[in-house]
């Protein structure tokens, strides 16, 4: 009888996870993705992610060890929001032969051109769109969205597990929003000018009403010129702006030589393209949005 009720319960505890199951093998193309999938899939989910923590996705050189992780792979979880942003991925999946589903988890998001944005003008063909879209926490949201879905897709005995994640997920992402709009709103209208070393930001800077002027524009291939650097000196003079921050995977050359010529302050390090290390004060995407506006709100308050 005893054995009997052992045998009961063991089939009970494998119908809940065969025991035959492995996890899902996923690619995210970054950190930021990659939390996310890590945050949602959990251990049904054996996870790559390409360009880490303080790494920078637009000027990243693919690797072999890359092309064999997404030869494993069902999923690929990619940004897909400007070819200039994951510019190595197109080659990476062809010299792969993946051959899995990939997840283009800003689909549905609220996206910027640069004809909508300041300082971008709009060359001949498509417009481009402006990558940074999860700085906005709608967007994460519907980024969480998609990625439970598409983890659904490939791994259907998981389904419920996925979508509940990804439900509960979604919940704290939208009450990080309620948060951050908080915080910001304790910041005076007139006090809300950020100096950044590239313009990361436009999304979390149009969610929360903040005026944020960077040293060079979307990517970082491209350095600052003598006319950006002069214009971001006037304008600090002229605003008394206070609020002036690196990034963590930009050279802090110009923005160091910015607060020098103008008697600024560098206010901390922003948290844009990348999350931090693991072990970092923006290791997850959640704390990357945390620490981004308690540094901008501090810095603000001193313009």
């Amino acid at each position: 009888m005893i054995a009997r009720g052992l045998f009961v319960i063991a089939a009970i505890l494998l119908g809940l996870r065969p025991a035959s199951a492995e996890p899902v093998r996923v690619v995210a193309t970054f950190s930021v993705l990659g939390d996310m999938v890590a945050v949602i899939g959990g251990d049904r989910v054996a996870l790559t992610t390409i360009v880490g923590g303080d790494g920078d996705c637009e000027l990243y050189q693919a690797t072999p060890a890359d092309a064999r992780a997404l030869a494993e792979a069902k999923l690929l979880v990619m940004n897909g929001l400007n070819s200039e942003f994951e510019p190595w991925l197109d080659g990476l999946v062809r010299a792969s032969g993946f051959n899995g589903k990939q997840l283009v988890v800003s689909d549905g998001a609220k996206t910027i051109t640069e004809a909508q944005e300041e300082g971008h003008g709009t060359e001949a063909g498509r417009p481009k769109t402006d990558q940074h879209a999860w700085h906005d926490l709608s967007n994460g949201a519907v980024y969480a969205g998609n990625i439970a879905a598409g983890l659904a897709a490939v791994d259907p005995a998981n389904a419920d597990f996925y979508r509940r994640r990804g439900a509960d997920y979604m919940a704290q992402i939208r009450a990080l929003d309620a948060w951050a709009k908080g915080e910001i709103a304790e910041v005076p209208k007139a006090k809300r000018k950020v100096i950044t070393s590239h313009d990361g930001f436009e999304y979390l800077a149009k969610a929360y009403g903040i005026q944020i002027m960077p040293a060079r524009g979307w990517t970082n291939d491209k350095e600052a010129s003598a006319a950006d650097v002069a214009r971001l000196i006037k304008q600090i003079r002229q605003d008394k702006i206070r609020a002036i921050f690196v990034e963590n995977m930009n050279d802090p050359r110009v923005i160091e030589r910015i607060a020098h010529e103008t008697g600024a302050t560098i206010g901390g390090t922003l948290y844009s393209d990348a999350l931090s290390k693991p072990g970092g004060e923006a290791a997850t995407y959640l704390d990357m949005v945390r620490h981004n506006i308690a540094v901008l709100k501090a810095g603000m308050l001193q313009n």
